[in-house]
């Protein structure tokens, strides 16, 4: 039972961080924020990609 709990609680944590909602200009003018991309290095690939955000 501990095992099984132990192995929940890892899943629930993963899931959190694999969450990717991209964001769109209208999102960010519906908050009232700046959108802005940016090239940021990916570790895994070796490679840069655009990342969008609001600010």
């Amino acid at each position: 039972m501990r095992n099984l709990f132990i192995v929940i609680i890892i899943n629930v944590l993963f899931l959190g961080c694999m969450n990717n909602q991209e964001v769109t200009q209208e999102d960010c003018k519906k908050q009232g924020k700046i959108f802005k991309v940016e090239k940021v290095l990916n570790f895994r690939t070796g490679t840069y990609e655009d990342r969008a955000s609001c600010i």
